[in-house]
């Protein structure tokens, strides 16, 4: 016993508090740890007021039926009896926070079995003998062995095992060990995605891995809470986009996303509560991603959710809270006095057409003078935007049903979870929101051999777009416009007709529809509604200590509906040529009701055995495996028209179908089967090689080619595991990693490989006729990509410094594109197989701690990429695309795409320009051959920059002060060449009759002698793309600020919490860009601040 207490006075004043407050004033006054026994009641009232040297002789006083002692500056509370016959303690981390869930065990552990600490870091166990050793292990932390001898009472701390804690690398079929993984891959725990960003998955794990990018989700669509990204890219681009005749391409890229063990959709990991997720696992190369054969050319992207944790009954809790403000930084639109002065040095107020009055657009000019001098500049921008309130609950509730049998591994245990989520996400534009809702239960039954789970999840999704519609036409209108009547009432039309007096003669041109006219008065909307229902049944038998079994099921029902009204009353019926017709013909046809059903269900299946054996110096782990799914898919739907009120807008009221309608449908049904093997082999834990190889065959093939095969080798050399090596101080891990392999692309559907016929309704001679409605490519194979990678990993300066930089060379054969061709043929597109290139780059990750103690921690994290895209080859049908575009391009004003061979698919094609000539104020362009000219021509179109940053990535720092946390993470580009399409649409080639950017008033050539980036004001003449508008970007946007604290024990004792944590988060603080272009034109973006609660019972 220690009797340095001994010393100091103490006081205590505490009235009516429970013997738990008393406990806690002691422990606090003496700087102890505390342990109370389980069995104690400490809601005992007390009144007292005193000085105390001696604790013991102190508490004893207040209640002598319990015993009181300080062992290992811990108090140690419990009832007066013998406490001969256990063995007993408390366990602690290095914040001095207990731990529960920790296995405790004396000896071999298997006489008497194991304790497991509680929710307050207590355990308690028979004990053996006298000098054994008790033993405490948990995951992430090294393992501790203490000698008993005649102690009773033991104060554990755990110590953290960095390298521990990422041991295992997780596949989705079997765990492989990392010090034998030959593979590329990034791990991240769910917690430290929930530091970055707690409300969007995709924007937290970007983070960890730089070549993981969202490409499209952010530029147009910006903060909505309805957009699922479409394109995702690892390591860059690995297939052409879907092309057409009109010059657009449509991007479609997706890795495979593994939920437990199962592929989903994009959706469900978008919607996933992210208190679930255990661990995220990105696999990049071959070595990694092979065993996924035809589905890995974009990465697979492994998800896994927590499991139920043993001991008695836990509940967690958490609450994320905050607001959305919008960020309108990017726009730098003209005010209402800008907006006149423009449009005046533009000549839209001269007379042009021969015989026209010019009077009536001197009134008109006069009238919106008259408005601006009488105040009025409406800003249009914060029309359809409100601050944005989200919320997100999830509750988590873990137990386990344990009794003597299965303590003595007879019989197994049971443990169970029930997981409940609901959260409301309400955008910055008005109307717009996502609900979502998740339930599910997870069932575990382990015994000594056979550990089996059952997870069965439901999940619905209702979102709501916005009513005011395209913020886009909130950009153009014009200033100097009033929004709403005397009355307050909103005028349907912007005109100056609203304001000007009657009986005056006014031009036509400054005239716009009010974008928030349909929001206010009428029933338009869409929404859409998603229900999931998935079960997976897993079942793991260890045959014997080398041998394993894993069986894997899952069925899952996919439904998805879409509502969508528009009024009858809407601009697009009202504008229309026969907007003043009451005719039945014409009434028929306005209001339109859209209804579209698609489901999905699906089963698929898979078992694996693992072999894993050592001998001597002699590792070999072996993998077999075999999977079979089947996909039905359904979809239906129509269009009704005619509906006579705004009022009437159920599908009842239609009463008709569209013009030339009539209800849809389709059916499919998709089935595959693949085998795969993989074995590693590892000589002293030094030399390692990993052979993987599978086969897949799918439905949706074309008949010539129903199987692919797909392979991998790897090589490690863990160089810290050789003698010369070993034991230095400076270096802990040192590992040199090469692989090549292939892997596959599946995206296309059954009916692209196989001609599909559509009957006709019309009859003639008493049969029906039928049409090829799909033209099939019997030849159609899926995408081949070969992945060649060399890595180096390492840990220095006992275990401060870690980083992993990587050499990555991938080629794409074979690569699928969609092809629209002219309606002529009679289809509208087919898929092909179309040409082959390759990505190229490197990527790093450094992580650097320089403190790490019991109370501080301080530490730092740099990584980036960098990746080159090149098309090496391309099909004939290709080539036939880029000269029908070429020539297409004299028509119009966008910048066009082009697939050449020896250039990047992100290469920007243009007209290179000298500038605006100072005499005259026209463009000065540059020919194929170098030579000067005024004429824009489509033959003249060169390369003129790569949208390919030299360096993009993150850094961040993370401090941590005893319970107070604080981390900041940036994101850094530099390097790309974009076009500017602010510059192209709203400084030239612009609507005069919209609002636009300053820049077309003030950067615009005046008068001969002007320098100046743009051509004259008054030239209305078309621009086409040229290299004026391509810019090189450096960007830094803060993506995340965090604070946190977690409330000290002392505080949750006796309040039956076992953890508080508190924090506040934000994210996307600030973007700052040499590049000054709008961004979130359909939808804005938003600065966002959370603020979260998780609370453990």
């Amino acid at each position: 016993m220690e009797k340095s207490y001994a010393q100091k006075k103490m006081s205590v004043h505490l009235q009516h508090k429970t013997l738990n407050d008393v406990l806690l004033t002691v422990q606090k006054n003496g700087r102890y740890y505390l342990y109370i026994d389980p069995s104690i009641n400490t809601e005992k009232r007390i009144s007292i007021s005193t000085q105390y040297t001696d604790p013991v002789a102190f508490l004893q006083q207040i209640d002598n039926s319990l015993s009181y002692e300080i062992i290992d500056n811990t108090l140690v509370v419990t009832p007066q009896k013998d406490n001969a016959g256990r063995l007993f303690g408390l366990v602690l981390d290095e914040n001095e926070q207990p731990v529960s869930g920790v296995v405790v065990h004396c000896g071999n552990g298997k006489k008497n079995g194991a304790a497991l600490t509680d929710s307050d870091g207590r355990f308690s166990l028979p004990a053996e003998t006298a000098n054994t050793t008790l033993t405490a292990t948990f995951i992430g932390y090294k393992k501790q062995n203490i000698e008993v001898g005649k102690k009773k009472f033991f104060c554990i701390h755990l110590e953290a095992d960095v390298n521990e804690l990422d041991d295992v690398i997780v596949t989705g079929y079997a765990p492989k060990a990392k010090n034998s993984f030959t593979g590329t891959a990034v791990q991240v725990k769910g917690e430290e995605l929930r530091t970055i960003n707690n409300t969007s998955f995709f924007d937290a794990l970007k983070v960890f891995d730089p070549s993981f990018k969202t490409v499209d989700s952010r530029e147009l669509f910006g903060s909505d809470p309805n957009h699922v990204p479409s394109q995702i890219e690892i390591r860059g681009q690995n297939s052409f986009p879907d092309i057409s005749e009109n010059n657009l391409r449509t991007e479609t890229s997706l890795p495979v996303f593994i939920l437990d063990g199962f592929e989903v959709n994009v959706e469900k990991v978008y919607d996933l509560d992210m208190n679930r997720i255990q661990s995220v696992t990105i696999l990049k190369d071959a070595s990694a991603s092979a065993i996924y054969g035809s589905r890995a050319a974009n990465g697979v992207i492994v998800i896994e959710t927590r499991s139920p944790e043993a001991g008695k009954l836990q509940i967690n809790y958490s609450l994320t809270s905050g607001v959305q403000v919008p960020d309108l930084s990017s726009y730098n639109l003209m005010n209402a006095a800008e907006a006149l002065e423009f449009q005046k040095a533009a000549g839209v107020f001269n007379a042009t057409n021969e015989g026209e009055d010019p009077g009536t657009r001197l009134n008109s000019y006069n009238v919106i003078r008259q408005e601006i001098m009488s105040g009025t500049d409406t800003y249009w921008l914060s029309k359809p935007l409100r601050v944005g309130f989200q919320h997100k609950h999830s509750l988590l509730i873990d137990g386990s049903v344990n009794n003597e049998k299965a303590e003595k591994e007879e019989f197994g245990n049971i443990r169970y979870s029930v997981n409940l989520a609901f959260g409301q996400n309400n955008g910055v534009m008005k109307g717009s929101g996502r609900t979502t809702y998740e339930a599910g239960t997870k069932l575990l039954y382990n015994s000594k051999k056979l550990y089996i789970t059952n997870d069965l999840q439901f999940s619905m999704v209702n979102s709501d777009e916005s009513p005011y519609g395209d913020f886009s036409s909130y950009t153009q209108a014009l200033p100097y416009h009033r929004e709403k009547d005397a009355d307050g009432k909103y005028y349907r039309t912007l005109s100056l007709a609203n304001v000007a007096p009657e009986g005056m003669s006014l031009s036509i041109l400054a005239q716009q529809e009010s974008p928030v006219y349909e929001a206010k008065y009428l029933n338009s909307f869409t929404e859409k509604e998603n229900y999931n229902v998935t079960n997976n049944t897993s079942i793991n038998w260890e045959v014997f200590s080398d041998l394993r079994v894993r069986a894997n099921f899952s069925v899952s029902y996919d439904f998805n509906r879409t509502d969508g009204f528009i009024s009858p009353q809407s601009f697009s019926y009202i504008n229309s040529d026969d907007n003043t017709s009451t005719t039945p013909s014409v009434l028929y046809n306005r209001g339109k009701y859209t209804l579209s059903n698609n489901s999905s269900l699906s089963y698929k299946g898979n078992i694996v055995v693992s072999y894993s054996h050592s001998f001597g110096v002699h590792d070999i782990q072996a993998i077999w495996g075999g999977e079979v799914s089947q996909n039905e898919y359904n979809s239906d739907g129509y269009t009704l028209t005619g509906f006579l009120g705004d009022a009437l807008n159920y599908l009842s009221y239609g009463v008709q179908y569209e013009l030339y309608g009539r209800p849809s449908g389709s059916e499919s049904m998709v089935r595959a089967a693949g085998t795969f093997a993989n074995i590693n082999y590892s000589y002293h834990n030094r030399y390692l090689v990993d052979l993987t190889g599978r086969i897949d065959g799918s439905s949706i093939y074309g008949k010539n080619q129903q199987t692919a095969p797909y392979w991998s080798v790897g090589f490690r050399w863990n160089m810290h595991n050789e003698s010369f090596l070993k034991g230095n101080d400076i270096l802990q891990k040192m590992a040199l990693r090469l692989n090549v392999g292939t892997t596959g692309n599946q995206n296309f559907s059954k009916s692209q490989a196989t001609s599909l016929y559509t009957f006709l309704t019309s009859v003639y001679g008493g049969y029906f006729g039928a049409l090829v409605s799909t033209l099939g490519n019997p030849d159609l194979k899926g995408q081949l990509t070969y992945n060649r990678n060399i890595g180096i990993e390492g840990t220095l300066f006992g275990n401060k410094f870690n980083f992993d930089i990587n050499y990555y060379y991938n080629t794409t054969e074979g690569n699928l594109t969609d092809i629209t061709i002219a309606p002529s043929i009679g289809f509208d597109s087919y898929k092909t197989n179309m040409g082959d290139l390759t990505n190229q780059g490197f990527e790093f990750s450094f992580s650097y701690t320089p403190i790490r103690t019991r109370d501080i921690t301080l530490n730092f994290m740099l990584n980036g990429a960098h990746n080159t895209n090149r098309i090496t080859s391309i099909s004939e049908t290709l080539r036939k695309y880029n000269e029908q575009i070429s020539k297409d391009a004299e028509k119009g004003t966008a910048n066009v795409f082009l697939f050449k061979e020896g250039e990047s698919m992100n290469t920007i094609y243009a007209v290179r320009s000298l500038g605006i000539d100072p005499g005259t104020g026209k463009e000065i362009f540059l020919t194929k051959e170098g030579e000067k000219t005024f004429t824009w021509s489509a033959d003249d179109q060169v390369p003129v920059g790569v949208n390919e940053p030299i360096l993009q990535g993150y850094i961040g720092g993370n401090f941590r002060y005893k319970a107070w946390e604080i981390g900041t993470t940036f994101n850094y580009s530099f390097g790309a060449d974009r076009y500017n399409y602010t510059l192209h649409e709203k400084i030239e080639n612009v609507d005069y009759m919209v609002n636009n950017d300053r820049r077309a008033l003030t950067e615009r050539w005046k008068q001969p002698g002007d320098v100046a980036r743009y051509k004259a004001i008054s030239d209305n003449s078309v621009t086409q793309s040229t290299s004026r508008f391509v810019q090189r970007e450096r960007m830094l946007s803060l993506t995340s600020l965090r604070i946190s604290y977690t409330l000290p024990q002392s505080i949750l004792r006796g309040r039956k919490l076992s953890m508080v944590k508190l924090s506040v988060t934000g994210n996307e603080i600030f973007y700052c860009s040499t590049i000054r272009q709008e961004r979130g034109l359909t939808y804005p973006y938003a600065r966002s601040i959370n603020f979260s609660a998780y609370i453990n019972f």
